[in-house]
């Protein structure tokens, strides 16, 4: 069987439209957001997941409410899913912060400096990696895959690129061409656009943390497969 991860973006606040900086701050969607989300929800609709993840901040949580309203009472509310804390810096703008020394050197180079009373690149990777680690497990069990080959070691040391194991394959857009078909399990995770990016350059060798966009309300997917079944590849990705 293969899997699939529906990565969700949380719908439009007032702050992303003003362009300000909001990790773990918890604004709402703006008003009638939900027809925003009119699009999302006709992707999802109809659509069986084997379980749901949501970050437990306002903004996914109402997103969800508004694309899958039935999937809500049952989706595992987890704050590993949160964007990064940007501590004192959130609320404001990059037109507010701009002449900030320290602003400057975390935009060039965000690895070596932590926003204040916020939280460290490597803290950040550090509860994404786990939460990766516990979804790849779940991931695996679905698919049915030798359990002698646990994704459950990403979560138990550092991450390191290309560290599926061989039962599994994973690819950025579905390996199936239109006239093949496999049985597949979905796994549905609503969250912000650093942890997508962060889960993406964590599982796929090569890409960085900027490689990939989502905007508020899009879907990421992420193909995972199981050795023998098809393997040819779709060219770019599915965003």
């Amino acid at each position: 069987m293969s899997v699939e991860w529906w990565l969700v973006r949380h719908g439009l606040t007032a702050w992303n439209a003003e362009r300000r900086y909001q990790g773990h701050s918890d604004p709402p969607l703006i008003p009638n957001e939900a027809a925003g989300l009119a699009e999302l929800g006709r992707e999802l609709a109809g659509v069986n997941f084997a379980a749901v993840y949501t970050s437990d901040l306002r903004r996914c949580r109402e997103t969800l409410a508004c694309s899958r309203p039935d999937l809500l009472d049952g989706a595992q509310q987890d704050p590993r899913l949160r964007e990064m804390n940007f501590g004192r810096w959130e609320g404001l703008t990059y037109e507010m912060l701009k002449e900030d020394e320290r602003y400057r050197t975390w935009i060039d180079d965000p690895q070596s400096v932590t926003p204040p009373d916020g939280e460290s690149w490597q803290a950040f990777k550090t509860r994404v990696t786990e939460m990766c680690g516990e979804l790849l497990t779940r991931t695996e069990a679905l698919a049915g895959t030798d359990s002698n080959s646990s994704f459950g070691s990403l979560a138990s040391g550092p991450l390191r690129e290309a560290s599926l194991p061989s039962t599994m394959r994973l690819y950025p857009s579905s390996p199936l061409t239109a006239s093949q078909s496999v049985e597949s399990a979905r796994l549905l995770i609503v969250t912000h656009g650093g942890v997508i990016s962060m889960l993406c350059s964590l599982l796929q060798p090569g890409l960085g943390f900027w490689d990939t966009r989502v905007g508020p309300g899009g879907v990421k997917r992420l193909y995972f497969q199981g050795q023998g079944e098809p393997e040819e590849e779709k060219e770019g990705y599915d965003e």
